[in-house]
């Protein structure tokens, strides 16, 4: 099973964490793509009563802070929330992109290659800004190095997940070029795709 269409473009979206990926998703949309998010996908899925008492049956709670800290903590923990939400979420995918009949859709997965995800998009495009723009963004928001680097440790690098994308997405110039970058990529789909 996978997700692609004939004559419709299916992208896996990724990157690490503070790269831009949100808001790469943000503007694919702005252009006239249909996008989702794995990260709200999971708060959907994760909502529901039947997945809160597996999880808490798993790891003894299903509070966001708790659970948080407990598989930043304990690979083996991550692991088994993993096994719980990941098929939840590609079964909610699947349907959603089924639904849907827009000629390019973005799904905005950051476990992308890491979940073994890849194969089931037409194109795969990694976010990536540099460390030192990075350390940057971490003074804008309300994360510690170390924060970061704990929960880094449950994904690829972010020059890993750049080498296995078909593309990559430089965002070390601000968002105004970044939003150029997808609008020129959105229109070279275009024409690729043939869409009038």
């Amino acid at each position: 099973m996978n997700f692609k269409t004939k004559n419709k473009v299916v992208i896996g979206l990724t990157g690490g964490m503070l790269s831009g990926k949100s808001t790469a998703l943000a503007y694919f949309k702005e252009c006239g793509a249909y996008v989702l998010s794995c990260d709200e996908l999971v708060r959907q899925v994760s909502a529901s009563a039947s997945v809160k008492s597996k999880i808490n049956h798993l790891l003894g709670g299903s509070d966001k802070e708790y659970l948080s800290q407990k598989i930043f903590d304990d690979s083996h923990a991550r692991l088994h929330l993993e096994k719980i939400i990941h098929p939840l979420v590609f079964k909610e995918v699947a349907k959603r992109l089924k639904q849907d009949k827009t000629w390019c859709r973005v799904v905005e997965v950051p476990l992308l290659f890491e979940a073994h995800w890849a194969d089931y998009f037409d194109l795969t495009i990694s976010v990536y800004a540099p460390e030192k723009e990075l350390l940057k963004r971490l003074k804008g928001r309300n994360i510690q190095k170390t924060d970061l680097l704990k929960r880094s440790i449950a994904q690829f690098p972010a020059e890993k997940k750049a080498a296995m994308a078909d593309i990559c997405l430089v965002n070390n110039a601000g968002t105004r070029e970044l939003s150029e970058k997808i609008s020129a990529l959105y229109g070279a789909l275009r024409k690729i795709y043939q869409v009038k």
